[in-house]
Order: structure tokens, then sequence, then C-alpha cells
């Protein structure tokens, strides 16, 4: 089950997991997601965690929203980057709380740092993304 927190501030459940909701959503604008992955891991240095750019202003950044019930259980939720407006540390070190415009928050299960480099990655790769489909630069 995935709990999807819309622009307005609503919210709705989708009975798939995250992971196929991620897969439609990428189909619907046409992106490879192991495509995507590999290219913008590529020029991040790393494999995991990697901000997914499905188009010119839906960077999708994941970040861990649970603790896992079950072995293999997924903890990742994705949040588009153009609509977090501040990092707040949480009420732990390894937690931290996303400010979303329209005065929306997410607590997220990782460091504020951690989430603070996430939000740089996902600008990396959408200025590399808006160069790749010869767009300007974004000014958020």
């Amino acid at each position: 089950m995935t709990e999807v927190l819309l622009v307005n501030g609503e919210t709705g459940l989708d009975p798939r997991p995250v992971p196929v909701v991620l897969k439609g959503i990428a189909r619907y604008f046409g992106v490879d997601l192991t495509a995507v992955r590999e290219r913008y891991g590529d020029i991040l240095g790393r494999r995991l965690h990697v901000p997914l750019p499905l188009a010119p202003d839906l960077v999708l950044v994941p970040v861990k929203m649970r603790q896992p019930r079950v072995p293999k259980d997924g903890t990742t939720g994705y949040v588009c980057a153009r609509y977090v407006e501040r990092v707040r540390p949480g009420s732990e070190q390894t937690r931290c709380t996303l400010h979303l415009q329209g005065a929306g928050r997410l607590d997220c299960l990782q460091s504020e740092d951690f989430a603070k480099a996430q939000m740089r990655n996902a600008l990396i790769v959408e200025t590399f993304y808006r160069v790749l489909i010869n767009l300007p630069s974004s000014t958020k």
C-alpha cells in the first residue's frame, strides 16, 4: 500500500507497493528507470538512493520513510525535490523533517545531513537532465 501526498495537501492511498507506483509514473513519462539510475548514478558516483529525473520539473528524491516490518520490506518513499522548501533535524540524529511548499511536512528516517545531501544531488541531477534535453536551468 502506498500513501500519496498531493501538492494541495490531500492524501490518497494506492493499493500497489511503492516500486510498482514508481514504475507506473516512469512509464507515464516514458522513462526507463534502470537507464536513469545508471546514468545519474554514474554522475553522482553512487548506485543507491539516486534522485530520478522524470520530467523537467519532476525529480523524485528517494528517502527512508519507515522501518521495515519484515525482511526485504520496502522503506523508501519518494518526494519531488521542487516542493521541498527546507530540511530540519528530527527528534533523533537519524531522523529529519522535510518542510514542503504549502505548509506540508514529511518525517523521514534519515539524518538531516543525508537528506540535505540528497537535495543537493537532486539539483545536480536536474541540472544534467536539463542540459541533456536542452532546457535552461531551473529557477525553482
